[in-house]
């Protein structure tokens, strides 16, 4: 295992993520193929996708409730569905075409057991909303389930950290990955408290709520744009990586200008809602962006 300088070891770590499917369906076409980096890599950076998914479909949904571009959001949080049912399958089954081998560990089959429970019913549920039902019990399970299922991910991410790690595949790489793909997430989380504040429900997208989103993505992004000896973060492998986070930084910035603005005046219009759609979504391009950078890069 590698010593306490990060610096000093992070050539070996990207040069052993290089070797792994660079973007989704960039994978291996044979299962043979898949080294035990590349599963490992493919299994955290899906599985970190997929907390991002969570927050991305009921805030998509959310969308639908408050007029914006309805047909849209309607459809894309179809797809979110269709997305995060694949990847779910994958995680467990094994998917080649995503570069994954099927999952051995009975720790993890385990929590992915219980997503599977809860996505069960809120999956359905944001169908339902953003087919235009609001009827109570769909809304609960919406409110309730995002959140929950959100959590049992985050666990299950974690757990995969503590079991893929091995002198090969060091926890500090995993923990890097794993927190550039949660800043996936908490643009969509952020987006999707501000729509539950705008469509009136206010406990769910309270001032404090939103503040600590926002801090959550500023400590994250002040660690991966230096790395942190602390929080065991690999600095950036590459110059590339670097421009790119601070190109989401960039954006970032955007996006927490628009949500001041809209916290100053509370009476959102729909030209907001639709600026807060589309700036939370391009910082999630290039977060996404990001991550897949680290796991292609070559020191």
């Amino acid at each position: 295992m590698c010593g306490s300088r990060l610096t000093a070891c992070a050539a070996f770590f990207w040069a052993a993520l290089a070797s792994g499917p660079p973007t989704l369906g960039g994978s291996p076409a044979e299962a043979s193929e898949i080294t035990a980096e590349s599963n490992a890599n493919a299994h955290m950076n899906l599985a970190g996708r997929q907390r991002m998914l969570t927050q991305q479909l009921a805030r998509n949904a959310c969308f639908v409730m408050a007029g914006v571009e309805p047909e849209r959001f309607a459809a894309k949080t179809e797809e979110n569905v269709q997305q995060f049912n694949g990847v779910l399958v994958g995680l467990r089954a094994g998917d080649v075409t995503l570069g994954m081998l099927p999952e051995e560990d009975p720790g993890i089959l385990a929590a992915l057991e219980e997503v599977e429970e809860l996505w069960a019913t809120l999956g359905p549920a944001a169908r339902q909303i953003s087919a235009g039902d609001y009827h109570s019990i769909p809304m609960a399970q919406l409110i309730t389930l995002n959140t929950a299922t959100l959590k049992r991910m985050h666990e299950t991410v974690l757990a995969m950290t503590e079991t893929y790690q091995s002198a090969d595949i060091p926890a500090a790489m995993l923990k890097t990955v794993g927190v550039a793909g949660r800043q996936r997430m908490l643009t969509q989380k952020v987006s999707k408290e501000v729509c539950f504040s705008i469509i009136g429900l206010d406990g769910l997208g309270a001032p404090e709520l939103v503040d600590a989103t926002v801090a959550e993505f500023d400590t994250a992004m002040a660690a991966l744009l230096t790395g942190s000896e602390a929080e065991g973060i690999l600095p950036p492998p590459t110059l590339a990586v670097t421009r790119q986070l601070e190109t989401a930084q960039g954006s970032w910035q955007a996006l927490k200008d628009l949500l001041q603005q809209i916290r100053a005046q509370p009476d959102v219009d729909h030209d907001t809602r639709v600026r807060l759609a589309y700036m939370s979504d391009d910082v999630l391009r290039q977060m996404n962006e990001a991550v897949n950078l680290y796991v292609q890069s070559r020191p």
